[in-house]
């Protein structure tokens, strides 16, 4: 695979899937994957609906088609990079923001839709360094060799009594509320907004894992590890499919633990 040197950092391709699971009938996630700002840039997000019926379905492709233009139409980059920093944040936000508006205003409009929400993990890669915002517990990895690093914190209620020191990690993996967050897009008129930043250059060469909960109930770091970074034949042979074999593994090994949600996972190698 011919790497493309994207603004200083060799960037080998991107691959997303999204799967329904074993036990849905509508899939509620959806992710995207581009190209942006004249190829200088990638964008990468994952959206987690919540409703009732396909209010979820609506809410999570509605907040990605809205945050997603607002990110592709933003204006200039700087180049140095504490004022890319800032003017990153700034667009991240902004698209966010106007995505939580519109499903707002949405779920309070029409009856069927009240009450629906997603959660929104996103990342723009960008002179070498990784910006992620998040929303909800969609996560946002950086994983390598030796370990996958959550980039991104949950907002969720078991991540608090976690904070709080109420639950250990091991006993909030059987908590029977784990999956209850705190934040959403849709549920209020603003919303707060959790921004991160990584020098991807100081981590060599690794992979950028976006993804829902639907594959991280089942995954444990370790798991992300031997599936994403073992090294197959296949992969040596014919290395431009490694992204799209990695994603299917990823979605077949939550299938074969249960598959109890929908499945999504968005992965990119630097």
């Amino acid at each position: 695979m011919i790497p493309d040197i994207l603004k200083g950092k060799a960037f080998y391709g991107i691959f997303g899937r999204s799967d329904v699971g074993l036990r849905r009938q509508i899939n509620q996630d959806c992710f995207s994957c581009m190209r942006i700002w004249g190829g200088e840039a990638v964008l990468l997000a994952v959206c987690d609906g919540m409703g009732g019926h396909k209010a979820g379905e609506i809410a999570s492709q509605k907040a990605m088609a809205v945050f997603c233009d607002k990110i592709v139409g933003s204006p200039c980059i700087e180049e140095q990079p504490e004022k890319a920093r800032a003017a990153i944040r700034k667009t991240m936000t902004l698209a966010a923001s106007a995505a939580n508006r519109t499903v707002y205003e949405m779920s309070n409009r029409f009856e069927e839709l009240a009450g629906m929400g997603t959660t929104l993990v996103a990342a723009i890669v960008y002179g070498g360094v990784l910006y992620a915002i998040n929303i909800g517990d969609s996560r946002a990895y950086i994983v390598t060799r030796r370990e996958a690093f959550q980039i991104t914190r949950d907002h969720s209620f078991v991540q608090y009594l976690i904070k709080e020191k109420k639950l250990t990690e091991e006993e909030a993996k059987y908590y029977p509320h784990k999956n209850v967050i705190t934040r959403a897009i849709g549920i209020n008129d603003s919303i707060e907004i959790d921004f991160f930043h990584a020098n991807l250059r100081s981590w060599g060469t690794g992979y950028l894992l976006l993804c829902s909960d639907g594959l991280t109930n089942y995954a444990e770091n370790s798991d992300l590890v031997n599936i994403i970074c073992t090294q197959t034949k296949a992969d040596r042979v014919s290395p431009e499919g490694e992204l799209a074999r990695k994603t299917e593994q990823l979605i077949a090994f939550a299938n074969k633990k249960g598959g109890g949600d929908n499945i999504t996972a968005v992965l990119a190698k630097f």
